[in-house]
C-alpha cells in the first residue's frame, strides 16, 4: 500500500519518473516478456526499467525468484523421500535401529521445506 504522501510518477526510492518509454515489440516478444514479469511478481514496466537501469551502469540485473519450485529442487526433495522410504522399509523390518520417532521427525522436515516450496 501507498505510504502517505504517495505522487503518482514517484517510485519507493523517491526518484521522480520523467517520461515514459514507448516501445513497440512483436506479440511473441511481448508475450514472453509478460510472462517472466508474472513469473517474477513483478509489472512489465517494472522489470523493464530494472533490465534497462541495470543495463545503463553495466551492471548484473537483480531481479526476483520465480515463483514456484524449480525442477531442481523438486528433483532433490523426490531423492529425498525416496532415501526416507528405504530407511522406513529398512527399519520396519527391523535391519537398522531407527526409532519411529526419529523418522517421523525427519518426515516433518521434509514436509516442512515442501511448503516452503
Amino acid at each position: 500500500m501507498p505510504r502517505l504522501g504517495y505522487r503518482k510518477g514517484i517510485d519507493d526510492k523517491k526518484e521522480p519518473l520523467q517520461k515514459p518509454f514507448p516501445l513497440r515489440l512483436p506479440k511473441s516478444v511481448q508475450d514472453h516478456i509478460k510472462a517472466e514479469a508474472e513469473a517474477r511478481s513483478l509489472t512489465m514496466a517494472e522489470l523493464a526499467r530494472k533490465v534497462l537501469a541495470a543495463h545503463a551502469k553495466a551492471d548484473r540485473v537483480s531481479l526476483p525468484h520465480k515463483k514456484g519450485p524449480t525442477k531442481q529442487a523438486l528433483h532433490q526433495l523426490a531423492r529425498l523421500g525416496n532415501n526416507l522410504n528405504q530407511l522406513a522399509r529398512q527399519a520396519n523390518a527391523g535391519y537398522v535401529g531407527v526409532s519411529e520417532l526419529e523418522i517421523r521427525a525427519v518426515l516433518e522436515l521434509v514436509n516442512q521445506t515442501a511448503l516452503r516450496l
